[in-house]
């Protein structure tokens, strides 16, 4: 029989280790494996059954719920929620998203069949309407709010801004923008007049015939030789001065653009969390 004696001072150092080492997470896992090698079969008359080798307990990984993405959840929202949709509607979305920012903030429920019936019964009954006209509007209006549209003029023959050089100038800037949504200032906007260049003017966008958003419009010129040439940041991010006298307040209010370092915020919810719609 052999006796280990463990000194105080050892006692000390291993409660030590034991108190600073780091703390064990636990969490639930399931692997799911299969025998690399079949065992035998016994024999319904033996005694005992066949002793398996120890090749028997070797194991093939089938799957590990780790590397498996989990399911995205149904849920039903049960109020606004820009960018997503609107009270009542159905919506399959990542997990880790539909608990921070739609379960929690209470926002959506689970899809139950009681839930789905209860929030379409409210849709249909409530009184009130939406804050917007789609769930889309209200990113709209906060883009064309902060954005600057370059507007290229020609410097040598005269012009007046049109709701034609303005539907040109929104869609060479990812926006398509119809005539009837555009409403051009009280004044009109003539030149050429060098002076002109670089300052700003302000034009109001109609969105679905519901929501008007006022927006930063500013005048360059067509220089010979530079019709492909790209603006710098500085053109955009800075206030100029206003081109009609009555604007001057309006523009002042305006926000203007930011810098955006993270490219995945001007990815739109919908695409981020694959949020799918369910009829």
């Amino acid at each position: 029989m052999n006796i280990c004696r463990i000194s105080r001072s050892s006692t000390f150092k291993l409660c030590k280790k034991e108190i600073t080492s780091q703390p064990l997470i636990f969490y639930r896992n399931t692997w799911i494996v299969k025998r690399k090698y079949t065992p035998p079969l016994s024999r319904l008359s033996a005694e005992r059954p066949r002793v398996l080798k120890g090749k028997h307990f070797i194991y093939e990984t089938i799957e590990n719920t780790d590397d498996t993405p989990p399911p995205d959840l149904h849920l039903v929202l049960t109020t606004f929620v820009e960018g997503i949709g609107d009270v009542g509607d159905i919506i399959s979305v990542m997990p880790e998203y539909a608990r921070n920012d739609l379960l929690l903030p209470r926002k959506a429920v689970y899809a139950t069949p009681e839930n789905i019936e209860k929030y379409s019964i409210k849709k249909k009954s409530r009184e009130e309407r939406p804050k917007f006209s789609s769930i889309h509007a209200a990113t709209i209006i906060r883009s064309l709010s902060k954005i600057v549209i370059p507007v290229f003029m020609n410097s040598e023959n005269p012009w007046t801004i049109t709701k034609s050089h303005l539907h040109i100038a929104f869609r060479k800037e990812g926006f398509f923008i119809p005539h009837d949504a555009i409403e051009l200032p009280s004044s009109s906007v003539e030149g050429p007049d060098l002076a002109m260049e670089g300052r700003d003017f302000a034009v109001t966008v109609t969105i679905n015939n519901t929501e008007k958003v006022p927006v930063r419009c500013r005048v360059f010129y067509i220089k010979k030789g530079m019709e492909t040439a790209i603006l710098s940041e500085e053109d955009y991010l800075e206030k100029n001065e206003p081109i009609l006298a009555e604007q001057k307040e309006l523009l002042q209010s305006m926000p203007m653009p930011e810098i955006v370092d993270d490219p995945s915020s001007s990815v739109s919810l919908i695409e981020k969390y694959r949020i799918k719609y369910i009829e």
